[in-house]
């Protein structure tokens, strides 16, 4: 930055000493904000090429408009009009020479002052608009810091039913293990043989050591998690059948506009009277204040699941009480090892944890939990996956709003359970039958013998030979007669 030359004579000591602090305190208060603006460009270089194009558009036509504005020709000096030298026409243009000198310092100062204005608006034009990009790239990092993977996409619409475990003895040599979809068609033939009707598993594979099967419908799930006549060997080898340890949100149920005054163990006893099955009943906890209250429970039995929701109403007390499906949120990807959210057990390196404490487990120790509470996400004093966290509030916001971009775009769908595995359907389109071939063109010699009529032959009924001798003998008899005629007429 060049300094500019104020003349300062008219002005008094006190007066000047002001303008020069003044004038210091604007350059150092200039260079401050140069210096934070070469700070910037040289974090984010990429922002040089827009302020310089902001400045280019904007301060340029501003010094042009300022230019022309400032270019009106001064008058100048009137001449004197006596034309003498008088001391009066003395006296006369000293005093003018003295108005001349202090309106030039005035135009000096007006000077400073503009340029101060100028350069000023100018830092801070610069300085805004480097903030707006410096904003900009802020918002586009942490935008893709925000972007959660279209694995955990899947992963929270999706809604399977959980799978059962096949367990071999520690001890049971692995060759003797059959494949898993040799032990698959075993178990299936064993169950139908025992009389459970299910349609086969859909979910064959290994997790680990055990056998993994599953089932992609309700009635089957709950036939296989109902029966007690699972296989107790599989070729003369123990196995122990792992059934799941919780009823999935299938089978879940709420009920609807409950009055607050109810009790909640009072609309607990009236559910299982209704519902034998009926199991963990909780009331559901909304964000927001509501004057009657929603519960939802589990249903074990399929046969009064599917009752329960063909009535849709349940009594409580002296009401009749809408009932309907719950309809889950969208699934957490968390790890069951470290208790973080964004990976699955099978993708984490770290040793197990405990769910509360997060103190690791130690091998072949048994673990005593101080039932203190610590979160991984963000170490405070509550579980790892507790609503209350801050963490868990933004992960299941950000969650939300891109699984619903991603329906919205048609690039998830949504997946249920079905309640039954689906039959074969035969449609016309899928074996279409041929056609008959009819022949629109007869032949010539057909339309020629009007006289002559051929019956039909037909042999659907038991005489069909001898009607058909029949036939060719009346048809001979009338070909003589018509050649006896013809040969009498030759001989007339």
């Amino acid at each position: 930055m060049t300094n500019r030359v104020i003349n300062y004579s008219g002005y008094t000591s006190n007066e000047q000493s002001i303008l020069r602090q003044q004038l210091k305190h604007n350059n150092k208060s200039s260079n401050e904000q140069v210096d934070r603006i070469f700070r910037f460009i040289s974090e984010y270089p990429e922002a040089v090429s827009n302020i310089h194009q902001y400045i280019q558009t904007n301060y340029i036509n501003k010094q042009q408009i300022n230019e022309q504005i400032s270019s009106t020709p001064k008058r100048s000096r009137p001449l004197d009009e006596s034309g003498g030298s008088n001391g009066a026409g003395r006296r006369r243009r000293q005093r003018k020479r003295f108005q001349h000198d202090q309106d030039q310092d005035n135009d000096n100062e007006n000077e400073f002052s503009d340029s101060q204005r100028m350069m000023a608006s100018e830092l801070q034009t610069g300085e805004s608009a480097l903030t707006t990009t410096n904003q900009r790239i802020t918002t586009e990092n942490t935008n893709k810091l925000k972007r959660i993977s279209f694995d955990q996409l899947k992963h929270a619409v999706s809604s399977n039913l959980p799978c059962f475990h096949v367990q071999w003895p520690a001890d049971t040599d692995r060759k003797n293990i059959p494949s898993a979809i040799c032990a698959s068609e075993l178990i299936t033939k064993e169950l139908k043989t025992n009389g459970v009707i299910f349609n086969g598993f859909t979910l064959v594979g290994w997790a680990g050591k055990r056998l993994k099967l599953g089932v992609n419908n309700k009635v089957d799930y709950a036939t296989l998690a109902t029966t007690d006549k699972w296989p107790l060997k599989i070729n003369e080898i123990d196995i122990d059948v792992i059934k799941p340890k919780y009823t999935p949100d299938a089978f879940t149920l709420v009920v609807r506009y409950v009055p607050q005054e109810l009790d909640e163990k009072f609309v607990e006893n009236e559910i299982q009277r209704t519902i034998a099955s009926a199991s963990r009943i909780k009331r559901i906890q909304y964000n927001y204040h509501r004057k009657l209250n929603d519960y939802r429970f589990e249903v074990k039995d399929y046969q009064e699941y599917c009752s329960i929701l063909k009535l849709g109403r349940i009594a409580i007390g002296y009401s009749w009480l809408s009932i309907t499906p719950f309809y889950p949120g969208n699934r957490l990807t968390y790890c069951t090892k470290c208790w973080c959210i964004g990976h699955l057990r099978n993708n984490c390196n770290s040793l197990p944890k405990c769910r509360i404490c997060l103190e690791t487990f130690i091998e072949n120790t048994s673990h005593v939990c101080p039932k203190e509470p610590r979160c991984a996400q963000c170490n405070g004093n509550h579980q790892s996956l507790d609503d209350q966290c801050k963490v868990i509030q933004d992960y299941k916001q950000r969650l939300k709003d891109e699984v619903d971009e991603a329906i919205k775009s048609g690039k998830l769908q949504r997946v249920v359970p079905k309640e039954q595995a689906p039959t074969f359907e035969l449609n016309e389109q899928d074996f279409p039958s041929l056609g008959t071939h009819i022949n629109k063109n007869p032949s010539t010699w057909y339309i020629s013998q009007n006289l002559v009529t051929r019956p039909p032959i037909t042999t659907t009924t038991t005489g069909g030979s001898e009607m058909l001798i029949g036939n060719i003998n009346n048809n001979v008899m009338k070909l003589v007669d018509s050649m006896s005629r013809l040969e009498g007429k030759v001989d007339q």
